[in-house]
C-alpha cells in the first residue's frame, strides 16, 4: 500500500496536472464604441433628438485553441434601462472569422436614458458561453475622463 501511494506522489510529481482553466471556448460582445474583453463596458452613446441611434453588437467566439469558430448561432438579449426588463432577444450567425453582429435602434425618447446591459450566448461543442457588455445613453455627449 505504500509503495502505491509513493508511485502515485512521484507520478503527480513528474507529471502534473495541465490547468483546463486557459483551455475552454470563449465568447466576447461588444459594439462599435469598444466593451472588448470579457464583462469590459463599451463606450457611451448619445440620444439623438429626431433620430434612432445606432447600436452595433458583435460577438467574437473562439474555441479551446484561441480559433474562430464559425457557423454558431449567437444569441443578443437587450435589456431596457428603464426597469432592467427584456427590451428584446435577436439572434446571428458567425461568420468565418467567428464574428456574429447585430444592429438596432435606440429610440429617441426619455426611456432610453441609462445605463443598457445586453448578454450575448452561443453554444461550442456543447459547452454553453456568455459575456456581458454595458453602455449608457446619455442626452448630452460626456467628456471624457482624464
Amino acid at each position: 500500500m505504500a509503495l502505491i501511494i509513493l508511485l502515485g506522489s512521484a507520478s503527480y510529481l513528474l507529471f502534473p496536472q495541465i490547468s483546463v482553466q486557459g483551455y475552454t471556448a470563449s465568447i466576447d460582445v461588444y459594439t462599435q464604441k469598444g466593451g472588448k474583453g470579457i464583462n469590459e463596458p463599451s463606450g457611451n452613446f448619445t440620444l439623438n433628438e429626431t433620430l434612432p441611434t445606432l447600436v452595433i453588437l458583435y460577438a467574437e467566439v473562439k474555441n479551446a485553441s484561441n480559433n474562430p469558430v464559425g457557423d454558431r448561432l449567437v444569441s443578443f438579449e437587450v435589456h431596457w434601462p428603464l426597469n432592467g426588463s427584456i427590451l428584446f432577444v435577436g439572434v446571428n450567425m458567425t461568420d468565418s472569422l467567428g464574428i456574429a453582429s447585430y444592429r438596432f435602434r435606440i429610440p429617441p425618447t426619455n426611456s432610453s436614458l441609462g445605463k443598457w446591459l445586453v448578454y450575448a450566448t452561443v453554444d461550442v461543442n456543447g459547452q454553453s458561453l456568455a459575456d456581458i457588455v454595458t453602455f449608457f445613453v446619455t442626452d448630452t455627449p460626456l467628456s471624457p475622463v482624464s
